[in-house]
């Protein structure tokens, strides 16, 4: 009996100790659980932590009264070429006369538009499969035929002779009825626009950095996404000005890459993504920022994906080589059911950006770079009113891919900037140049600065860019102005600029920029914004087609602005 006596209080004992090992192992997984919880809220943090955000939103009114001269409707004409070349196709061997004619020598329309009634439907088959090099071969034929009506040779026609017939053939197309337009105004009375642009950056590791940049920039009462195209190169809605010009309510990717600095321990530093290209010196001026870009903003003001390379020579220097891809040939254009010969080439740009100097206020930078292969636009959505090639409109509008059509040439770009800043002024002066070296090759749009049944030739552009800005004893209040003037064959790849009616320094002609910027609150900005267009030439913004004077009547594809004023009012936030 006491066996089994001391049997029970041994189980007895062992049980209550196994009662107090489960309550304490209880304990010991709650404390355990807690802690897990504790360590996700730190992992969650750390996590925040890398990844810091910043961003702004603006708010802007803008005022726009702008000015159309008179002109000759280019789309007119157009279309006057392909109706004249069906009727000229279809009655070579009319024996009272290949072309309908006045007794005058100019064509007669009102024949002409009778025959193209009578015979609609082979007329809309003919242009709507009409291409560009079937309007060259039309139009060679017809010259040839003129010739012969002259009693000439062709076989013995020297170019000038050839050019003569051009003209002549033109001349009597633009006699068509509505390509006379009278001058007109313009005016946008209030245009609202809302910016709002989200930083990102994240260190990665030692050496590797994050940084990125979300934006969302939309007219009030639009999202559709696309434009009608109205002449403007702002006006196609493309990858270089993506998030950059007004657009939706979509939340875009604009800047999207990561550094690798100090490589091998030296200062040399590799960037790979979408590059950090718009906005750069001395744009920032305008907008109270800081430098907002790479290259300078007179010659690239672009967004596009590409690899930066650079490092440190001497104090205050710093030289970054840069490549860059503004057209992708091989993907998304289906050029793998493309004859090889009508393959194009995909463009690229290279060049340099170097800060010089930055020592005691003053600072001085270049760029220089070259895009090859340059191509006739970019991959991008628009809806086109009339059709480019026969000049016919289009009954239906509706949004249309565009893809490039030829690769046209190179351009080559350099420019140089002096600022200086002290306590009370900031100054700088940029001068620019452009130089072309086109291919043989024209397109509907025309060829590298000229027009679609001309000739290209090397072109030289200058742009020359000067401002200056007060800062007030407050240390709130600045007051700036600014002013630009460019050649007749000026360009610059400024389509991603920050201004809401044209970019304004790819002006072939004068700008002259009037602004006051107040600081309620460090991170709360408002701006009075004056800006005055003067247009010397048609095309700012295209290197398609031949600049034209616009104080004659010029032939112009789409009407261009004289001048323009805009006055803009907006209020900005920084977080």
């Amino acid at each position: 009996m006491k066996k089994m006596y001391a049997l029970v209080l041994i189980l007895t004992v062992f049980a209550a100790g196994f009662a107090v090992a489960d309550e304490d192992n209880a304990k010991l997984e709650k404390k355990i659980k807690d802690l897990e919880k504790r360590l996700r809220h730190v992992e969650v943090k750390a996590a925040k932590d890398r990844m810091e955000f910043t961003g702004d939103m603006r708010v802007e009114v803008s005022n726009i009264n702008a000015e159309v001269g008179p002109y000759v409707d280019g789309m007119t004409v157009q279309n006057a070429m392909a109706q004249t070349l069906f009727y000229f196709g279809m009655n070579q061997d009319n024996p009272t006369g290949p072309l309908p004619m006045t007794p005058l020598g100019g064509l007669d329309f009102t024949a002409l538009g009778n025959y193209i009634m009578a015979n609609g439907g082979d007329y809309m088959a003919y242009a709507n499969s009409m291409t560009f090099a079937d309007l060259q071969g039309g139009m060679m034929d017809l010259l040839t035929a003129m010739a012969q009506m002259n009693g000439m040779d062709p076989s013995t026609l020297t170019p000038a002779q050839w050019a003569g017939l051009q003209d002549q053939a033109m001349q009597m197309m633009a006699a068509a009825p509505g390509a006379d337009q009278d001058g007109y105004d313009y005016k946008n009375d209030v245009l609202y626009t809302t910016r709002l642009r989200l930083n990102m950056n994240a260190k990665v590791a030692e050496n590797v950095d994050f940084q990125g940049r979300l934006t969302m920039y939309k007219p009030w009462g639009d999202s559709s996404g696309v434009q009608v195209f109205n002449g403007q190169s702002n006006s196609l809605n493309i990858d270089g000005t993506s998030g950059r010009y007004p657009n939706s309510d979509i939340l875009r990717v604009e800047r999207a890459y990561f550094n690798w600095r100090h490589i091998a321990d030296t200062s040399f530093y590799l960037s790979f993504g979408r590059r950090p290209s718009a906005g750069g010196p001395p744009m920032h001026f305008r907008d109270d920022e800081m430098r907002a870009g790479t290259p300078l903003g007179t010659l690239i003001d672009f967004a596009f994906d590409g690899i930066t390379a650079g490092f440190t020579p001497y104090e205050g220097g710093t030289f970054r080589l840069c490549y860059g891809l503004g057209y992708e040939s091989g993907f998304g254009s289906a050029e793998n059911l493309k004859p090889e010969a009508n393959r194009l080439k995909d463009a690229h740009f290279f060049g340099f950006n170097w800060d010089m100097l930055n020592k005691d206020g003053i600072t001085m930078q270049s760029t220089v770079a070259r895009a090859f292969d340059v191509t006739d636009g970019f991959n991008g959505l628009v809806v086109l009113p009339d059709n480019p090639v026969s000049g016919d409109a289009i009954g239906a509008p509706m949004v249309m891919r565009f893809s490039p059509s030829a690769n046209l040439g190179d351009i080559d770009l350099a420019g140089l900037l002096v600022t200086y800043e002290n306590d009370r002024f900031d100054l700088f002066a940029s001068y620019n140049i452009m130089k072309s070296h086109p291919d043989a090759v024209t397109t509907p749009f025309g060829g590298l600065f000229c027009d679609p049944f001309d000739t290209p030739e090397e072109q030289t552009g200058k742009m020359g860019y000067i401002g200056a800005r007060y800062k007030f004893s407050n240390d709130k209040t600045k007051l700036g102005v600014e002013y630009n003037e460019g050649s007749q064959y000026w360009f610059n790849f400024s389509h991603g600029a920050d201004d809401i009616f044209a970019p304004k320094t790819g002006t072939r002609g004068s700008v002259i920029e009037v602004y006051l910027t107040h600081r309620i609150a460090q991170k709360f900005l408002c701006k009075l914004d004056f800006m005055q267009y003067d247009y010397d030439y048609s095309g700012s913004g295209w290197h398609l087609g031949a600049p034209k004077a616009l104080d004659a009547t010029p032939m112009l594809g789409y009407p261009t602005f004289d001048k323009a004023t805009v006055v803009s009012l907006s209020s900005t936030v920084r977080f």
